[in-house]
């Protein structure tokens, strides 16, 4: 199956590859997973979700972001003709990254590179935001509620960066082992997030993730989950449920009565 940018993100692409988003999905609930894959079902489209996408296209290239505003007009724009809040929030965050030498800097390269490479066994697809080959980096932009407030995460017991909290280094890890080994090169490339906040005063910042002992740590642990990931994608073992999230609550079926203690909190 050769991959575009049409197929990338389309059911038949997902049930052959893995990518991190469906990794970090399998982690977070295999049974919402399973259903995603076998169903075909589309993301649902947020308000949030299409602001983020609305901020990547402008990155890509002006003709990407003109398509994109055109092709989710009824997201973006009310009868009026003005953008919706997230959306005029959206345009100053780009204002933000527009007005910034330095992150310009780091913008320039081949935007949203397909590769492909197998990875234990398995194989594995990434898209990159920003491949700089000359300089020898990739980068991902990234949009944050903030870049420097730290929050409880229940997985580990303490408050952690928005980098840890969205797991942003198993992406690192992903993709720079992927680049690597379809590039055929021996070393990995450095790894950058551009990000930039929603606060009311936008903030942004360009954020170095190069980290060789974090990225072998990563690969490890994505190399002993993947035969229980495996194992449920080929039908061989039943998902368990995470009962957190939507697809959980949504098809829940209420068994013992739960005591006060034994609640958790969701992440």
């Amino acid at each position: 199956m050769i991959l575009t940018k049409q197929n990338y993100f389309s059911p038949e692409s997902n049930k052959k590859y893995m990518s991190v988003s469906q990794y970090k999905s399998w982690m977070e609930c295999p049974a919402k997973t399973i259903h995603w894959l076998n169903s075909g079902e589309p993301e649902e489209e947020t308000d949030a979700l299409v602001a983020g996408r609305y901020v990547h296209s402008w990155a890509e290239s002006p003709e990407a972001f003109a398509e994109f505003k055109l092709q989710n007009s009824a997201y973006i724009y009310n009868k009026k003709g003005e953008p919706y809040a997230p959306f005029k929030k959206s345009d100053e965050m780009i204002e933000v990254l527009e007005a910034d030498p330095k992150v310009k800097f780091y913008m320039a390269g081949t935007h949203e590179t397909i590769l492909t490479a197998e990875l234990f066994g398995v194989p594995w697809k990434i898209m990159v935001d920003i491949d700089n080959d000359p300089l020898g980096y990739l980068a991902d932009l990234k949009t944050a509620a903030s870049i420097t407030e730290f929050k409880y995460d229940p997985r580990v017991g303490r408050r952690v960066s928005f980098i840890e909290q969205w797991d942003y280094m198993i992406q690192a890890a992903v993709y720079s082992e992927v680049e690597r080994i379809a590039r055929d090169r021996d070393t990995h490339k450095d790894f950058y997030i551009i990000a930039v906040s929603k606060e009311k005063a936008v903030d942004h910042a360009i954020i170095d993730l190069t980290d060789p002992a974090r990225i072998a740590e990563e690969l490890a642990l994505i190399e002993a989950n993947l035969p229980r990931i495996l194992a449920v994608k080929s039908g061989a073992e039943q998902p368990t449920r995470c009962e957190q999230c939507a697809y959980c609550r949504g098809t829940k079926r209420v068994g013992r009565p739960v005591h006060y203690t034994e609640l958790k909190e969701a992440y």
